[in-house]
């Protein structure tokens, strides 16, 4: 039973577009059903690309490499979410602050050259 890209995605923890990069480059083949679809079969695949269960049973390494991205993600969101946060509380004090001031002192990108 040969696979989709989206099952041989799955097999592999690959996207889509990786495992048909592979076959357009001709590291992989692959063929076209009869409506279109692409279809990898797993041992040509497998070639090239191991299973998750082959890199998970193997070894630790690719679950700590994982857990090492996931928490560098996590801190980049983290910051992010409190400048963010910090923009909008400035951005509001403004606005509380400007009440009746003419927005172009506010903003001075909004400035029209009268000329």
């Amino acid at each position: 039973m040969s696979y989709t890209l989206a099952t041989a995605a799955k097999a592999t923890g690959l996207n889509r577009s990786t495992i048909l990069r592979a076959i357009k480059s001709g590291q992989i083949t692959g063929t076209k059903d009869q409506f279109g679809e692409w279809r990898v079969e797993p041992v040509e695949l497998h070639r090239v690309y191991p299973a998750i269960a082959e890199l998970s049973a193997g070894s630790d390494v690719p679950r700590q490499h994982a857990a090492r991205n996931a928490a560098a993600l996590e801190a980049e969101i983290e910051a992010l979410i409190s400048r963010a946060g910090k923009v909008l509380r400035q951005q509001l004090n403004e606005v509380r602050r400007g009440g009746d001031t003419d927005p172009r002192e506010r903003h001075p990108w909004s400035r029209r050259r009268v000329g």
